[in-house]
């Protein structure tokens, strides 16, 4: 095994991925292929990995969205933990960020990993939930209010569909619009009342499974969410549904159980290092981006 000194901190490549996914995928976090290769995609500047060798030990990645970025994943190989690999690999991807002019960076941390990005400044926003919902998704009741409330928009609208979502979870336009472009969804789904989007729901499709977000509504009731996610679940293949969703919320909460979801995750720490203010999702989130912004 190499000391410190010896680890070298390189730019991800496309020749790592296989190995990237499969670090990853032994921490089961339910994370596809196709999904790491839609990261690096998305951003093939800030990603990292820390080789001994040619081994790779450790890995971050990141995506940089303009003015804010948000980091996916950050692994340190069993045997290399609590060497400083992590650290080296943080301080690494933050100073390329920070040269860039990225003035927010945000992430999905562990409770009891958030200790250890405070040194780096990252503060504690919220809790997030992870909910899971296996196939089928039909429901032989009526759901309220119907189908008709809703309205399905095109995914690759990038400018309407980043309109409405920057306005509702406080970040850039020109950022969501951006993301959007490269990765549209495969199903948005609104409520237009007066030309203008009072609700927006987006999900992916994957291979196995449908990442269910970002979701808003003004003044979300129990009705409307449900009518809501239903139409949304009737649209969908027949896969598994994740949806990450504010723990504060309880509408959400309450709706995704309804509709057969159980929690997978619980507690996970939204923290941001920013130079500004960073504020908590507003209670017109039901569910947030599986990539930070999307």
């Amino acid at each position: 095994m190499a000391g410190r000194s010896e680890l070298r901190i390189i730019r991800m490549k496309d020749s790592h991925l296989p190995e990237v996914f499969s670090l990853i995928d032994n921490e089961n976090w339910g994370w596809e292929f196709a999904e790491i290769q839609q990261i690096y995609g998305l951003d093939q500047g800030s990603s990292v990995v820390a080789l001994d060798g040619r081994d790779i030990v450790g890995l971050v990645t990141c995506i940089d969205f303009g003015s804010t970025a948000f980091i996916v994943h950050v692994i340190v190989r069993k045997g290399w933990r609590g060497k400083g690999v992590g650290v080296r690999m943080i301080e690494t991807v933050l100073a390329d960020l920070d040269s860039r002019g990225v003035s927010s960076v945000e992430l999905h941390a562990n409770p009891e990993a958030v200790e250890f990005y405070n040194q780096f400044s990252f503060k504690r926003l919220e809790d997030i939930t992870f909910f899971a919902k296996d196939a089928p998704h039909s429901f032989p009741e009526p759901s309220a209010p119907s189908e008709s409330s809703f309205s399905w928009l095109s995914p690759d609208d990038a400018p309407a569909l980043s309109e409405a979502l920057s306005t509702v979870f406080g970040y850039k336009k020109e950022d969501v619009e951006k993301a959007l472009s490269k990765t549209p969804p495969h199903q948005a789904l609104a409520r237009i009342v007066s030309g203008r989007a009072t609700a927006m729901f987006l999900s992916r499709t994957g291979r196995d499974l449908n990442a269910a977000g970002p979701w808003f509504m003004d003044e979300p009731t129990r009705a409307e969410a449900d009518g809501m996610i239903r139409t949304m679940l009737s649209a969908v293949p027949a896969k598994r549904v994740d949806v990450l969703s504010p723990a504060s919320n309880e509408v959400a909460k309450a709706t995704f159980e309804s509709c057969g979801f159980s929690v997978a995750k619980a507690g996970i720490v939204r923290v941001a290092r920013s130079n500004s203010a960073a504020n908590r999702y507003p209670g017109s989130v039901l569910s947030l981006g599986h990539l930070g912004l999307i």
